[in-house]
């Protein structure tokens, strides 16, 4: 499982200007705050736990993305002082599994990772146990990374400078002269212990307080990422952000038919007693989920138009469903259900609604409700209309549910 700290309590003094009354990392990107996009992004690469160290007007981030966002468990570490970027590091380490490398990164700032890769880099470094090099005194290699990035004027933030063996050496400072290089992109993956071996003050600065201090011993190693990058913290970027990150960051999902995927096709499901999981349901969303997928439910519901419940009794229904799912750590994103039917017995929900599969209604709305690509995504259905609807939408790959059994889906 793959945990985040993600640094979000600062003022964004240089952003007031165009971002006023909450702080940077909400600031608007297409209707959506810059935060949300590097938790989508991190959703997508597998992160499960996410720790947000929050100071300048907390509240406003606490109740927008709340303890669970699109199925990540969220924490924060709360700054009733300032305590810079090393000292909000060190609060947010006691929401982690501490024998396990977490990644840390800036909240204002978005850079494309190959994840997978540091991760591997990371565990090619540090075979054995790790933890107990991190006391020793000397002549270790730490298990710290940074991700660095290339780019043509490194004037604004200074140079990173490694040898041949990706080991950084030095940092350059900011320079009036415009000159090419590799620069911090604000991302790190790194061992919590590495901290036990210095004598910290509670707020400090983790890039020249202890990395330029403590280079020497610590070794981080260089990982370099050539994706897209943006810092939104001048008026300028933000506004290039917010033409850029809405087209490069989406979801990916997973789209299910209810009835005969999710459990069997009784006909007119409406009781919790007979409702019954198809073996194997609970296992393929898991593994979905922990690919990074959205779980969403697509569901046609004439039952109610006809008069054989009621959308309340749906509603309840579906409750206790997503909590069956959830008792298992599974998040079902959203289900979204279509009551109306052309023949239905009550006059409401008498009409062809473009949301009753094969038309694709409920599966547009979702992928625009959740910011998905639906090249990156799949249909789970039992019947021709589910396969339609999907192919209306654009949906990548369709599986069918043949007699009950799930079918072996290759993500």
């Amino acid at each position: 499982m793959m945990q985040a700290i993600i640094l979000a309590g600062g003022f964004g003094t240089r952003l007031q200007a165009v971002v006023k009354d909450v702080p940077k990392p909400l600031a608007d990107i297409s209707g959506k705050p810059f935060l949300a996009y590097l938790l989508q992004n991190l959703r997508n690469h597998g992160v499960k736990k996410v720790v947000i160290s929050v100071g300048y007007l907390q509240e406003k981030i606490i109740e927008y993305f709340g303890d669970n966002y699109l199925g990540m468990s969220v924490s924060y570490a709360k700054e009733d002082k300032p305590l810079g970027t090393g000292g909000a590091i060190i609060n947010s380490l006691k929401f982690i599994d501490q024998n396990r490398p977490v990644l840390v990164l800036n909240g204002d700032s978005f850079l494309e990772v190959d994840y997978s890769g540091l991760l591997r880099r990371f565990a090619s470094r540090n075979d054995g146990d790790a933890s107990s090099r991190v006391e020793q005194s000397s002549g270790w290699r730490s298990s710290l990374m940074m991700v660095l990035r290339k780019i043509e004027d490194c004037s604004r933030y200074g140079r990173v400078v490694f040898d041949e063996n990706f080991v950084i050496k030095n940092f350059e400072e900011k320079s009036s002269e415009k000159n090419p290089g590799f620069i911090n992109g604000g991302i790190y993956l790194l061992d919590p212990k590495i901290f036990k071996r210095s004598s910290l003050p509670e707020a400090f600065s983790f890039e020249s307080d202890f990395l330029a201090k403590e280079l020497s011993w610590l070794e981080p190693q260089a990982f370099i990422a050539d994706g897209y990058f943006i810092d939104i913290g001048i008026p300028d970027d933000y506004a290039r952000a917010q033409k850029e990150l809405p087209n490069l960051i989406k979801n990916k999902a997973l789209f299910l038919d209810r009835d005969g995927v999710i459990n069997i096709d009784h006909g007119h499901v409406f009781e919790k007693e007979k409702f019954d999981f198809i073996d194997g349901i609970f296992d393929l969303c898991k593994r979905a989920q922990d690919l990074g997928y959205l779980l969403i439910v697509v569901t046609n519901q004439g039952g109610i138009a006809k008069g054989f419940y009621s959308e309340e009794e749906f509603l309840d229904l579906t409750k206790w469903m997503e909590n069956e799912f959830q008792k298992r750590e599974i998040k079902i994103t959203k289900t979204f259900y279509c009551p109306y039917h052309p023949e239905g017995k009550f006059e409401k929900y008498r009409q062809n609604s473009f949301d009753r599969k094969p038309a694709p209604g409920m599966l547009l709305r979702a992928i625009e409700e959740f910011n998905i690509d639906p090249r990156k995504s799949l249909m789970i259905g039992d019947k021709e209309i589910d396969m339609q609807a999907a192919d209306s939408a654009k949906i990548a790959r369709k599986f069918l549910v043949l007699k009950n059994k799930i079918p072996l889906v290759a993500f």
